[in-house]
């Protein structure tokens, strides 16, 4: 399952739902006003792949310590400039691949950054 938060435009969601059905928003799972520490906490216990464009999720101790702690696997999504929702959607779908094959392969929980360029980068946990 890969799980899109509400940094993530919904009609974002929806693309990525076009090019994978097990794709969800988190408006489709939970309440919009729902912490990052539960959904982050039900993404690791459910083994969903978390895509994100919330920068600052790698730095707040509260969801560093869920993502420990449930063994999620997230992937942020980092750019300098304003993209529109297609460039958005665009940017996910030309990497989805490889953020599938990082996500099989790469021991939980862990956070990746992704660039607009394909550039993955491991933050250290």
């Amino acid at each position: 399952m890969i799980f899109v938060d509400a940094s993530v435009p919904r009609s974002v969601a929806a693309e990525i739902k076009k090019a994978r059905s097990k794709t969800v928003w988190i408006g489709d799972v939970f309440p919009l006003d729902t912490k990052d520490t539960v959904w982050l906490a039900e993404a690791g216990r459910q083994g969903w792949l978390v895509i994100t464009r919330d920068k600052k999720i790698r730095k707040r101790p509260g969801e560093r310590r869920v993502i420990t702690e449930s063994g999620a696997g997230c992937f942020v999504l980092v750019y300098r400039e304003d993209l529109k929702k297609s460039e958005i959607a665009e940017m996910i779908l030309s990497f989805l691949e490889e953020m599938e094959s990082l996500f099989e392969r790469t021991p939980r929980p862990f956070i990746y950054t992704v660039t607009k360029n394909g550039d993955f980068k491991q933050y250290r946990l």
